[in-house]
């Protein structure tokens, strides 16, 4: 028989969800480790581009083999490189000097200003305005305005080199796909945050239900709904019975393992549609869009059942838990959320008693 119990490792884990550094930490990391793939295959795509150009320039083949190992090198260090969990700027936009670097060298043996490879410049750029901030960026552009102006004025190998505009339009496509490979990672991971971040300001951090506030939200945009269309909708209130006692016998963990417990077994029973929050501390309130009184009575007595048939364990033993509920429907027996709750809760402990 199911107890619906959860694991304790998963319930740190969801608490540690509901804090903004743990957000921010996550998005430092995910965003670190987007750029470091970027740059491993973008090193990849520079190299074959540098293998191309080689017919027009007059370097050697040795100083072409050096940069391309070095450049190899550099991005399989950093993409195994453990990512730090904090970020600072500006020490740490200076970890990422050498990207300007090796860019320089290639501008450099490439022909300066004749170069097409001054735009990889994008990428690092770019890395760095999402990293970091915008006076990041503007750093890395000044940076990349410096290294090209001076490989320019220092080039006496290869002045007047001249490439196929074939070169620079490919190239240059290339580059602006790897930077929205960086963007579209970025912002689907920045999506998943914010819903996340959603999920998290309108859920119940020990039973993962809605809490009050957002079912009272739900409930008036329902009566909103309904005033339109003419319609109806019934609430349910739940209460567990005696559960001070579980609390006082058990101690207050287990009192929140059976919380948990109930709401489980109470989410699994009820539809699709249905809004289903913990309300207090031992209460729950379930929204039934476009039900009648008689069917909400109806769903109560198999959320009753249901929790009763489902009892939890305490060293193996059952605890068998008490129910009692009420409901109300809108418009005839309540006007507003306030009205509404007071007459499922009246019901609800004429019950009890």
């Amino acid at each position: 028989m199911p107890t619906f119990t959860r694991d304790k490792t998963t319930e740190t884990k969801d608490f540690n969800r509901y804090t903004y550094y743990s957000y921010e930490l996550r998005r430092q990391v995910k965003i670190s480790l987007i750029f470091r793939k970027i740059r491993l295959f973008y090193i990849g795509y520079c190299i074959i581009f540098l293998v191309a150009a080689y017919p027009y320039l007059n370097y050697s083949r040795l100083a072409a083999t050096g940069l391309i190992v070095l450049s190899t090198a550099y991005g399989i260090l950093r993409y195994f490189r453990e990512s730090r969990m904090e970020r600072e700027w500006p020490r740490d936009f200076w970890l990422d000097l050498f990207d300007y670097i090796i860019i320089g060298i290639l501008v450099y043996i490439t022909g300066g200003l004749s170069s097409f490879f001054y735009i990889a410049y994008t990428i690092p750029i770019l890395a760095a305005t999402i990293r970091f901030n915008i006076k990041a960026g503007l750093s890395g552009l000044g940076l990349a305005i410096l290294f090209t102006g001076l490989s320019a004025l220092a080039d006496k190998i290869n002045q007047g080199v001249y490439y196929p505009m074939a070169f620079y339009l490919i190239f240059g496509l290339g580059t602006m796909v790897f930077a929205a490979w960086a963007i579209n990672g970025l912002m689907g991971d920045e999506t998943k945050l914010r819903k996340e971040l959603y999920n998290s300001s309108v859920t119940d951090p020990l039973t993962g239900l809605y809490h009050c506030g957002y079912a009272r939200e739900r409930i008036n945009e329902e009566i909103m709904r309904c005033r339109r269309d003419g319609s109806s909708f019934s609430i349910i209130f739940i209460d567990l019975d005696h559960f001070k006692e579980v609390n006082d016998r058990y101690g207050h963990l287990i009192g929140d393992k059976v919380i948990r417990h109930v709401a489980a077994v109470l989410q699994s029973s009820v539809r699709r549609g249905d809004i289903l929050s913990r309300y207090g501390g031992d209460e729950f309130l379930l929204l039934l869009p476009g039900t009648e009184s008689k069917d909400a009575e109806l769903t109560l007595q198999r959320l009753l059942r249901a929790v009763q048939s489902h009892p939890y364990y305490v060293n193996g033993l059952p605890l068998h838990l008490g129910l009692s509920g009420g409901t109300a429907e809108y418009p005839c027996e309540g006007q507003n959320p306030e009205q509404l709750l007071q007459v499922a809760d009246q019901k609800m402990y004429c019950k009890k008693s």
